[in-house]
């Protein structure tokens, strides 16, 4: 080949390289018009973000003192977590969408099944606890570690799910209690005290110890899936009913 047939041929790659160069300009600002705010709102997401709208007002309801609709809150955050995974598999997701999804869940997760149990167990120990300055401190501590073994809990979850994402792998069962089982957890103490006139505070506090440990164990435990899933709701919602309905009347 002479040196002038060179000498096209390297105008041309310089020339398809500066093409390729102001495409990948293009299709840059194409996406960045058409995202003019971060994150993402498809239908696929909505669910994790009802589930910490619903975990906020239970919190205010905790402050409030209204025990009672902070549980009904967590329970509503409960059931948005549970499904929010079944409605993102409706919708064929990018891998950054996919892995915003991972983030987005933990990060509501936090608020929902770590933050609002903890608001709720400061409420409980304000209207039904001993008033005594050791039990505030006991039960400030056990919360305090319960924040955080739910926080490990999480912050473990998202590296393994990285790590199957990245081999296509699908997770088929949780190690350690998933932080969700808080939101029926608390609904069956609050109906078990309320029948049988149990000293709430107490149980409460031994709930959150127990839940505590069991994050942190290394132990598999199925994911939910179908029937399984639908089996779980079903045992729950007697639970749930009796938290709407009930007055409250029996706790002590």
């Amino acid at each position: 080949m002479d040196a002038q047939a060179r000498a096209v041929l390297k105008f041309w790659r310089n020339d398809l390289k500066m093409f390729s160069f102001f495409s990948n300009i293009r299709k840059n600002n194409e996406k960045s018009r058409a995202r003019p705010v971060l994150g993402y709102y498809g239908f696929w997401v909505i669910l994790t973000y009802l589930s910490a709208v619903s975990a906020v007002f239970g919190m205010r309801f905790a402050f409030d003192g209204n025990i009672k609709f902070a549980v009904v809150c967590l329970m509503v955050a409960g059931l948005c977590d549970m499904l929010d995974g079944r409605v993102a598999s409706l919708k064929k997701r990018t891998d950054r969408e996919k892995n915003y999804g991972v983030q987005i869940d933990a990060l509501a997760d936090i608020i929902g099944f770590a933050a609002l149990p903890a608001a709720i167990g400061f409420a409980v120990m304000q209207k039904y606890g001993s008033g005594l300055d050791f039990d505030r401190v006991a039960s400030t501590a056990i919360f305090a570690l319960y924040i955080i073994a739910a926080l490990i809990r999480l912050a473990y979850f998202n590296v393994v799910e990285a790590e199957l994402q990245s081999k296509n792998e699908r997770r088929t069962y949780y190690e350690g209690l998933p932080t969700t089982s808080i939101s029926l957890l608390i609904p069956f103490v609050y109906t078990v005290c309320d029948m049988f006139a149990f000293k709430f505070a107490d149980a409460y506090n031994i709930l959150l110890m127990i839940v505590t440990v069991a994050f942190l164990l290394r132990i598999k435990i199925p994911k939910p899936r179908g029937i399984s899933l639908a089996v779980l709701l079903l045992i729950a919602l007697p639970f749930i009913a009796y938290v709407i309905i009930s007055q409250g009347a029996g706790l002590k």
